[in-house]
């Protein structure tokens, strides 16, 4: 207890000294000791830009994440476009589920905020397509599946979507694949066990499953791990990511955990942290 207290008042006398001077030699990893800053959907839930829009993810890359997390949904004619939300008409002009329209349906709809702004719906396929230097970041792509009895088919039409598109671009080297569903990871490891993936669930519930199936790693809420057991899940070969980090000071109590990267809303701060 006493050397935890210890680290602690070190790690905050650190701080005071300016976020320029931070020293991050304690972090122990399996990203090469270093932390890799993500944006959350973007630049986030505070930002001018509506979360997931193309707008929000290259103003994020721009300002120096190396990486963003974006939340994917399918169309009913297997086009995966990044939104968030269960139904359309709480963030658009359009009502409905994402997957009971086509895509050209999806395509017209425009964000209602901020208002006089014509924010749209991207696809995958157009991020990946218009993103300048993509292949120097990463992108965390968590599949949001709102209905719960989806049946295998439907899982299967999810993956083959998922697998064309990485082909067509070459970038599966360059995305995690988050998801809480058990069979929909496991249907992924089975036709393409060379990508990461990683179980969305917290690190008591998550833990032994993804040490199981040999999984990249697990994306857990800041507020539901420590330290010990993010080197626990290392001492595993497991990687950690980290979020719902909202302000500067969760940001910094996820730096002293040694996660592997973490998806904030604070981005700029975060990326300035963490350069040294």
């Amino acid at each position: 207890m006493k050397t935890i207290f210890i680290t602690l008042i070190s790690f905050s006398l650190l701080l005071s000294c300016g976020k320029n001077n931070i020293d991050l030699s304690f972090v122990e990893n399996l990203s090469g000791n270093k932390i890799v800053p993500f944006g959350h959907a973007g630049m986030g839930i505070s930002s001018q830009f509506p979360i997931n829009t193309f707008e929000s993810i290259q103003c994020a890359l721009a300002i120096g994440a190396k990486g963003v997390e974006v939340d994917i949904q399918m169309t009913k004619d297997s086009v995966l476009v990044l939104f968030h939300d269960k139904t359309l008409q709480e963030q658009t002009n359009l009502d409905g589920m994402i997957y009971e329209k086509n895509w050209n349906e999806i395509n017209q709809a425009i964000y209602k905020n901020p208002p006089f702004a014509e924010y749209r719906i991207l696809s995958l396929n157009q991020l990946f397509k218009n993103i300048e230097n993509k292949k120097e970041s990463m992108f965390s792509l968590d599949f949001k599946l709102h209905e719960s009895n989806h049946p295998d088919e439907y899982i299967l039409k999810h993956w083959n979507a998922l697998i064309k598109v990485l082909n067509n671009h070459d970038m599966a080297e360059n995305v995690f694949i988050e998801s809480r569903r058990k069979p929909y990871l496991e249907k992924l490891q089975e036709m393409r066990p060379d990508l990461k993936l990683l179980f969305l669930e917290e690190f008591e519930k998550g833990f032994e499953y993804t040490k199981s199936m040999n999984y990249y790693g697990m994306i857990i809420p800041n507020s539901t791990i420590d330290a010990e057991q993010i080197k626990e899940a290392h001492h595993a070969g497991l990687r950690i990511g980290l979020f719902g980090l909202l302000t500067k000071n969760e940001n910094l109590d996820a730096i002293q955990k040694s996660p592997d990267f973490i998806q904030t809303d604070k981005v700029k701060y975060l990326v300035d942290v963490l350069k040294q």
